[in-house]
């Protein structure tokens, strides 16, 4: 395992709780209807330097080395790292991550959705394996969305509201006590698009294999025509890839009546005889 900020048990746990805790907040004051992807930034970068990480250590939307016209979500430099260094190029870049909201497309499958969820992963292996960077995949969002649009447990409760149905909407607070927490939690029961992809506990690992004739409008062919190599002198795509995911950290199964958002962390790496 290498020296990273995601694989401290300390850091990625507590990465996890302040995008829930964020999360929750906005909900509560009402403003859950704004959150977007790039929002996610300011939570986990606050948390990161909380945690000890200088502030200059920390680029948002940095532009990506390898891929034309494409930015990365977060990234994190080598300490003692120059403002000229960070600016010039990735030599003292770290550490990659890349972030993503649950949402009800999230698991239809073959949609544009799952499309963003399959470039996010497959852009940190590329960039794993070109850069040999340390590259981790963030999913979170409401507690049942995370639960039934990523993980694929189970449909969402609904009621009947005339002739549409009205998802059941969680009111209580994310904050309640570590005890009830511990007496609620299970393991997650994944069942949907993304159990094949990554593992929902802690340490779990996953390996897929993706080629370029699975499929001509979802997955690798369509990833590789839409994200344009900056140097094809140096990297060049292959029509087959392998990548292994592995649990760092994630919220807890079975906290529905405590918990109104969830989150996990994935480390994302290329299997190196498949490039």
């Amino acid at each position: 395992m290498t020296n990273t900020v995601a694989e401290n048990n300390d850091y990625s746990n507590a990465i996890v709780e302040a995008v829930c805790y964020w999360l929750g907040y906005q909900f509560k004051i009402g403003r859950d209807q704004l959150i977007h992807e790039a929002s996610l930034r300011y939570p986990i970068a606050d948390t990161i330097t909380s945690k000890g990480v200088c502030i200059d250590r920390i680029v948002l939307e940095q532009l990506h080395p390898i891929f034309k016209s494409k930015k990365i979500d977060l990234v994190i430099f080598e300490e003692n790292s120059s403002k000229t260094e960070i600016e010039k190029d990735d030599t003292k870049l770290k550490e990659v991550f890349e972030f993503k909201l649950a949402k009800s497309r999230t698991n239809e499958e073959h949609s544009d959705e799952h499309q963003r969820v399959f470039d996010d992963v497959v852009r940190l292996a590329y960039y794993n394996f070109w850069g040999s960077k340390d590259c981790y995949f963030l999913m979170c969002g409401k507690y049942e969305d995370f639960k039934t649009y990523f993980v694929g447990q189970q449909n969402k409760p609904t009621t009947m509201n005339g002739n549409k149905n009205t998802v059941q909407t969680k009111q209580q607070s994310t904050t309640q006590l570590t005890s009830s927490n511990d007496l609620q939690a299970t393991e997650w029961k994944p069942d949907g698009i993304y159990k094949d992809w990554f593992g929902f506990k802690t340490g779990e690992e996953k390996v897929i294999e993706f080629n370029k004739t699975d499929n001509e409008i979802f997955g690798l062919k369509p990833f590789q025509e839409s994200y344009h190599i900056r140097d094809t002198q140096k990297n060049t795509y292959t029509d087959t890839i392998k990548i292994k995911t592995k649990c760092i950290a994630i919220t807890s199964g079975g906290l529905e009546n405590v918990k109104t958002h969830a989150a996990g962390i994935w480390k994302i790496e290329m299997n190196k005889t498949y490039c």
